[in-house]
């Protein structure tokens, strides 16, 4: 070292800075995009394993839901990771949901681009009665406008995924099985009400 030119001692210096400084080596990745989330889901009003192999309940009530996650580490094999979505639902003869939620999830590599994962969520659900509303009034039922009424949601999901090619702006394939309480649904006899979700959707990081 004491033979090299002062340049020089600086080239080799700031590279061994860069390998010895995580966050500088970092900083020279190809920055991580977050994922645009979408799956259609079916869901049912059910304690978790009724249905078909457990996870798909009929009639079907369908749903589609779109999000992103927000990652608070960049380990491939080890994701620490929040969610954002928004969901709509469509129960026949009970009630259209409006969903917008938050997860906090935990996501492993297992074995060639297949990852297992939980989440843990809380949110905002709306709930839209599907048939008419009506309110007793001095012995005369009228007719109510139905803008729904808001409810808590509290939710748990399982995740099996395969990611399409190593790294982490790759498209992701997933089937998610959640299970959330609704509340509170009916507070004279139901005040929490089980549902049971069975997502396919997939995960392709565009938004920078």
């Amino acid at each position: 070292m004491n033979n090299l030119s002062p340049s020089l001692r600086c080239c080799v210096f700031c590279l061994l800075f860069g390998y010895s400084n995580p966050s500088f080596a970092q900083n020279n990745q190809i920055t991580p995009k977050k994922p645009l989330i979408v799956s259609i889901f079916n869901l049912g009003t059910q304690l978790p394993g009724s249905g078909y192999l457990g996870v798909f309940t009929v009639p079907v009530h369908p749903g589609i839901s779109v999000g992103t996650e927000f990652r608070y580490n960049n380990d491939l094999k080890n994701q620490f990771f929040q969610t954002a979505k928004l969901a709509f639902s469509y129960h026949q003869y009970v009630q259209t949901g409006i969903q917008l939620y938050s997860e906090a999830g935990y996501r492993r590599g297992i074995w060639r681009g297949i990852q297992a994962e939980c989440r843990l969520g809380i949110g905002y659900l709306h709930a839209i009665a599907a048939t008419e509303v009506f309110k007793a009034k001095n012995g005369v039922y009228d007719k109510k406008l139905n803008l729904g009424r808001p409810q808590f949601m509290a939710s748990s999901a399982l995740g099996l995924s395969y990611q399409v090619q190593r790294g982490q702006n790759s498209p992701r394939f997933f089937l998610d099985y959640q299970f959330f309480l609704q509340m509170p649904f009916v507070k004279s006899y139901v005040p929490l009400a089980p549902n049971t979700v069975f997502h396919v959707g997939v995960a392709v990081p565009i938004i920078p």
